[in-house]
């Protein structure tokens, strides 16, 4: 029997209302609000200490998610050797399979048109459960982030993702919403130039922005605008493209199509080509901005591609579009807010790498990230983690494993698949509540936390994100966080984090001071108020006043790690960390 499509229901906030609705009062949750404070070093390489303090923050801003296990693959390391692990590619992945099989019918042995349960489905035609596969793709996603090595690549998929914006969601069909991700993949440690022309040709952005509709009997003006306003000159008062620039670019980009049937119902990926017969062949002459470029039109159909190829030379020529793409690369890795100092200090000379480098981005994050300005103490623990890297974070520290950690049974024929899919799409879904959705930014300009003055990450920040994310990690610690529920058959299942056998990675966590200071020191990273850390030691007591009762609860857990052992421990330890993750020290990275 067929079921209901599924999707993610949850609603992702509007989080600029939300903020502009409320006045928080960020410094008396101890989060610093001025964004406007950078450091006056410079690109000269750094080399001061690389301590524990400096390994953080480069892990912190390059990873997703941070946690100690990617602390140790680097603590003994020197800074070039980090660099070089951190500027690797990650190995190829395992592609998205049929996981969602149980959503779409009572028999798991059932196929129904959709390719059997475990198999890929990424090639496979299209049926009427590609909502399953959006959802599918997403978790996905989340399980490629959770499994990061010590590379920076899957955060470059992320940054573009905000930059080159399109949308699994209204991606019209499955596969085009992979591949949109898999293009990124490959080109996100790549070339520039080249990552645009695939982005402007790849089907799911044909969908977003209507090139696909593009023809020279009505020409549309909304990728060539985003192309230029949104990802590559910007919109600052040095880009001086005019609005002829616009509709000139949306004639030569006319004709641009895949075949939507054919590509729904024949196995593979959409084939992309420029429907020769509404491009339009004529000259399209470009303002002063671009040197008064004129790009020749021809009737021979191959000239489509030479034309795109030339107009992506043109842009990529201005200074501005280095200098808008270091801006944003900055924005992400070091610092939202950019002053006239940094500009000068900063971008001006990485967009000259950055053009030298025939538009590679390898060696502006090489440059940028190991600089004397990137590890400046002003510019650690600064900014307020996504929810991607508040929860993917978690989930990474605490290495929650999938069978051990689920409660209640699942629907008959469920498995390993099954299980994992639900897993990642209930906490897909838990982040989603805290403003970010995994593939879906909330318009073409992406999250406004990554560019909108003066807030910029301030935004994730509000009164119902900060109580998500504190019921979020209460619920991991605690209880256990919902994943799953079936209203018909009335079974559910959560994650929790195992904090008993969590703590045997520290030293001596007989020692509660000790083992709370740890604590701090690796979730929080900076210092707190002696009145908060006692607060935390008075949570795990529970009103008991003599340290030496926690010592005894340890000691018989590492002796007898029984069930009732390890709740002790749990049921105490789950109380300090909530609290610890409650303090707005904790937010930052």
């Amino acid at each position: 029997m067929n079921k209901q499509v599924p999707t993610n229901k949850t609603k992702q906030p509007d989080l600029v209302a939300l903020f502009q609705k409320e006045h928080i009062q960020f410094e008396a949750i101890g989060i610093k609000k001025d964004r406007s404070i950078n450091s006056t070093k410079g690109l000269t390489p750094y080399a001061g200490d690389f301590g524990v303090a400096e390994r953080k923050h480069l892990l912190n801003r390059t990873l997703i998610g941070y946690s100690h296990t990617s602390y140790t693959k680097i603590q003994n390391l020197n800074l070039t050797a980090c660099m070089d692990m951190l500027l690797s590619p990650e190995k190829a992945f395992d592609l998205p399979i049929n996981d969602y099989y149980l959503d779409i019918i009572d028999n798991p042995d059932e196929v129904k048109g959709d390719v059997p349960r475990g198999a890929v489905w990424v090639n496979a035609t299209e049926v009427n459960q590609g909502g399953a596969r959006w959802v599918s793709l997403k978790a996905w996603m989340l399980k490629q982030f959770n499994q990061q090595s010590t590379s920076i690549h899957w955060r470059m998929v992320l940054f573009y993702n905000n930059l080159l914006v399109s949308s699994i969601q209204n991606a019209g069909i499955s596969k085009n919403a992979f591949y949109y991700v898999d293009t990124l993949f490959k080109l996100s440690l790549g070339n520039f130039k080249e990552l645009i022309y695939q982005v402007t040709i790849d089907p799911s952005m044909l969908i977003y922005l209507n090139g696909n509709q593009n023809n020279k009997y009505a020409p549309d003006e909304n990728y060539a605008r985003e192309l230029q306003e949104l990802f590559t000159v910007g919109k600052g008062p040095n880009s001086k493209y005019t609005e002829k620039d616009v509709a000139e670019m949306a004639r030569l980009l006319t004709g641009w199509q895949f075949d939507w049937e054919k590509t729904k119902t024949t196995e593979g990926r959409a084939i992309v080509k420029n429907n020769f017969g509404i491009h339009d062949t004529g000259d399209k002459q470009f303002s002063e901005f671009y040197g008064n470029k004129k790009i020749t039109g021809s009737s021979n159909p191959d000239r489509a591609e030479g034309e795109l190829r030339e107009a992506i030379d043109m842009i990529c020529a201005t200074d501005e579009m280095s200098k808008y793409i270091c801006r944003r690369v900055y924005s992400f890795f070091v610092n939202p807010s950019i002053d006239a100092a940094t500009e000068d200090l900063i971008i001006t000379p990485l967009a000259k790498i950055f053009k030298d480098a025939k538009f590679e981005i390898l060696p502006v994050l090489r440059t940028l990230l190991s600089s004397e300005h990137f590890f400046d103490k002003i510019h650690q623990k600064t900014m307020v983690k996504s929810p991607m890297d508040f929860v993917v974070g978690l989930l990474k520290e605490f290495e929650l494993p999938l069978l051990d950690n689920l409660y209640r049974p699942f629907p008959k024929g469920s498995d390993g698949i099954y299980y994992e899919f639900k897993r990642l799409n209930g906490i897909q879904n838990a982040m989603i509540s805290l403003g970010m959705n995994i593939g879906d930014p909330p318009s073409v300009s992406g999250w406004p936390a990554y560019y909108q003055a003066p807030a910029y990450d301030l935004f994730w920040i509000n009164s119902e994100t900060i109580i998500k994310r504190a019921q979020f990690t209460d619920a991991l610690f605690n209880w256990g966080q919902g994943v799953y529920y079936n209203g018909t058959t009335k079974t559910y299942a959560q994650v929790r984090a195992n904090l008993a056998s969590y703590l045997r990675q520290f030293n001596n966590p007989a020692d509660l001071e000790g083992l709370v200071d740890q604590l701090v020191d690796r979730h929080i990273g900076m210092s707190i108020s002696s009145d908060n850390r006692q607060l935390i030691l008075s949570q795990i007591m529970q009103g008991n006043s003599n340290l030496s009762y926690w010592s005894e609860l340890w000691n018989a857990y590492a002796a007898n790690p029984s069930a009732e052992n390890s709740s002790l421990i749990q049921n105490r330890i789950a109380k300090g960390l909530s609290l610890i993750y409650q303090l707005g020290e904790s937010q930052l990275f």
